[in-house]
């Protein structure tokens, strides 16, 4: 009977434990641009030195530059955390994630494969300023 029991559980369990952890975004990218041309006349260009921190994270169906965005199925805020939930097992076809960062065009995508748990939530905690991803 106990092995019945312990069977079953992890029937339960398996689906869960197969599935897949979203990559962590890098917390910080270093990028350079530079202006094109001469600055006008009477001015001159000064760069100023900005952090580039992670600030968002998105979702895509598809390669990102293809535009299909996935948008969040709900949104919440505790405290100084703010959150969107994304529902990527509904998404059709591949999914692309993007790490979006501060003071920049610039940003970090890739495709990513499932299965994926059910509720994938991007939170931005508003006091310490990090963007990271829980399942819940």
């Amino acid at each position: 009977m106990i092995l019945r029991l312990a069977a079953l559980a992890l029937l339960v369990a398996a689906p869960a434990l197969a599935q897949e952890e979203l990559p962590a975004c890098p917390e910080a990218i270093a990028v350079t641009d530079a202006t094109q041309g001469a600055a006008p006349e009477g001015w001159q260009h000064f760069q100023r030195d900005m952090p580039h921190r992670l600030i968002d994270i998105r979702f895509y169906a598809g390669p990102p530059a293809e535009g299909r965005v996935v948008e969040p199925v709900a949104g919440s805020a505790r405290g100084t955390v703010v959150s969107m939930r994304y529902g990527l097992p509904a998404v059709e076809g591949a999914v692309w994630m993007s790490c979006v960062y501060a003071a920049t065009a610039h940003a970090l995508v890739r495709q990513v494969t499932g299965p994926f748990p059910p509720h994938v939530r991007v939170n931005h905690d508003r006091a310490d300023g990090r963007t990271f991803i829980t399942y819940n």
